[in-house]
């Protein structure tokens, strides 16, 4: 069974986009807090077993927000003058975050592959300066119509990364779990989105396929309209509002990842093999450049 997955994502897929893929290629996969992991964790212990080198990159939005309740911070949101909306995040933000991350959702993934046969390290990016960031001076917020600065935040922008960490973890064969946050040169924890995290990882890696999983089958023109799916996402699109919300920030990530990453796609993490299934054509695939053309 999980040879089989294995040549289904290497060779023998149902179109000729997914066989496109070079035999053996890292898979990077990022699936958000807000999803269930139970299927993404089945296919890459499935992944693992066949020797098929897997990536798991994760978020937790959801959980770092259940846990700034339980603590008592206030969560903020920044509305971009774009659209894209982000969590304001501040010195007792990005504590919670951290715990989040690292102490609640990434010990469940790690232990969830071990019970599934798979052995995982769980790795942050600020881990042997996986990810090394440079701190957002300014960010603008649009609050009752005004914009303004916003200069106490404590997140970053990804200026280099170092897959080391992550090779030394697959040349052993097992699972590298990655997650933000990440540092600057000077050993400071900077926030960092986690779609941009596994972008830049896949690019770093030379990895084969990037996979975005979240809670829709794909990037939909209307949010609640599954049947709005669009299958073949490009730059234009997000211009003006087809691309809305934290969308926006997955199919920027994986634009940028598609000029060197040869298949990328968002896809739902709520079917049964999400990975395949994303690489199949019935989610999204983001294609910025000539790289990603198709080749009949």
């Amino acid at each position: 069974m999980a040879q089989d997955l294995a040549q289904d994502l290497t060779g023998r897929a149902p179109n000729a986009l997914v066989g496109n893929s070079a035999p053996g290629g890292v898979i990077v996969v990022k699936i958000g807090g807000g999803s269930d992991p139970e299927r993404v964790l089945d296919e890459v212990a499935e992944l693992a077993a066949a020797g098929r080198p897997t990536v798991l990159v994760h978020g937790g939005g959801a959980v770092a927000d259940r846990l700034s309740e339980q603590l008592g911070v206030e969560r903020q949101v920044i509305r971009s003058p774009d659209g894209t909306h982000s969590r304001r995040t501040d010195e007792a933000m990005l504590d919670v975050i951290t715990l989040a991350l690292l102490g609640r959702v990434k010990p469940q993934l790690v232990s969830g592959l071990r019970l599934r046969g798979a052995r995982a390290v769980g790795l942050s990016g600020a881990d042997g300066a996986l990810l090394t960031a440079t701190r957002k001076p300014a960010l603008r917020s649009v609050q009752d119509g005004r914009t303004v600065l916003i200069r106490d935040d404590r997140s970053g922008r990804i200026e280099h990364v170092d897959p080391t960490p992550v090779r030394a973890v697959l040349d052993r064969g097992d699972v590298p779990v990655v997650s933000p946050p990440a540092s600057d040169t000077a050993g400071n924890l900077l926030n960092v989105d986690a779609d941009e995290a596994a972008a830049r990882l896949a690019a770093a890696l030379c990895a084969s396929a990037l996979v975005l999983l979240t809670d829709v089958c794909g990037v939909l023109a209307d949010p609640d309209d599954p049947s709005t799916r669009i299958a073949e996402v490009r730059p234009h699109h997000l211009t003006g509002d087809v691309v809305r919300g934290r969308m926006r920030h997955k199919v920027r990530a994986g634009l940028r990842a598609s000029r060197t990453v040869q298949q990328v796609a968002i896809g739902s993490a709520h079917q049964h093999r999400p990975i395949q299934q994303a690489l199949s054509g019935t989610g999204s695939w983001l294609r910025e450049g000539e790289r990603g053309e198709r080749h009949e």
